[in-house]
This record gives C-alpha cells, structure tokens and sequence, in this order.
C-alpha cells in the first residue's frame, strides 16, 4: 500500500509542463484519480517527453486529471526498476499495442466515474458532519 502511495509523492508535471521534465535518466508514472495508468523509462526525460511519445495523445485526453510523475534514477537502474513498478503496479497502458475508441472511451468513463464518487462521497461527508453540528 505504501509503495503505491508513494508514486503519488514523486515530483510530477501536467501535459503543458512536460519541457519542464529534468534532462536525466529515470523512471516515469502515468497517473489520473490515483489510478497508475503506465510505467515507462528514459535515459532523459525531458528528451522523451519533447520528441512525440507514443502515449502522448492519450495522455493528453486525462487533462485536467493526468499527472507525469517521475523517479529520477542512475542509468543503470532504470532497467530493472521500471520491470519491477510494472510487476507492482500491473498498469492497464502497458503492454497494449495501440489505442482504440473503445480503449478511450473506457478509461474516459472510468476517470469520470470516480470524480463522480469522490464528489459524491465528499458532499456525503460535508451532509453529516453539519447534521451533526446542528443536531448535537
């Protein structure tokens, strides 16, 4: 549980601010609503991020959820650690060939759907804690 929340923790950049990404090898998260959508590798991220990534356009569509968080790694490490974050985390984008409408739509839906939840947990929450200050 720790080691997945800890992904969350690592110094991260959104889709406008990949150039941002420090020219150095590491290990790289794509994440959205908590969820680790893809683990990859690079030997300079910023490099890998300002040529045209094959996740890029998918990436693109989690705005304003998606978050780029990265490790940054000596370059001998980045191998062994990236098959390690994919064996943990078991990402849905890794290891698929290509995006398809469905692939899209699914994961469009599923973001959603877990805005919709947490919101309606949080108004939930707010519900009873003034119930409770006003009945008590």
């Amino acid at each position: 549980m720790t080691e997945w929340l800890r992904v969350f923790w690592l110094p991260s950049k959104t889709v406008e601010r990949l150039k941002e990404l420090p020219p150095t090898a590491g290990v790289y998260y794509i994440t959205a609503i908590w969820i680790v959508l893809y683990v990859g590798k690079a030997k300079n991220l910023r490099n890998r991020w300002r040529t045209d990534h094959h996740r890029y356009q998918q990436f693109k569509l989690l705005h304003p959820f998606g978050r780029l968080h990265y490790q940054v790694l000596a370059l001998n490490q980045i191998g062994s650690y990236e098959k390690s974050q994919i064996a943990k985390f078991q990402p849905a984008w890794n290891g698929t060939a290509r995006v398809t409408f469905w692939n899209l739509l699914c994961l469009f839906l599923s973001i959603w759907m877990r805005v919709i939840v947490y919101a309606a947990l949080l108004i939930g929450i707010i519900l009873i804690v003034i119930y409770l200050l006003y009945n008590a």
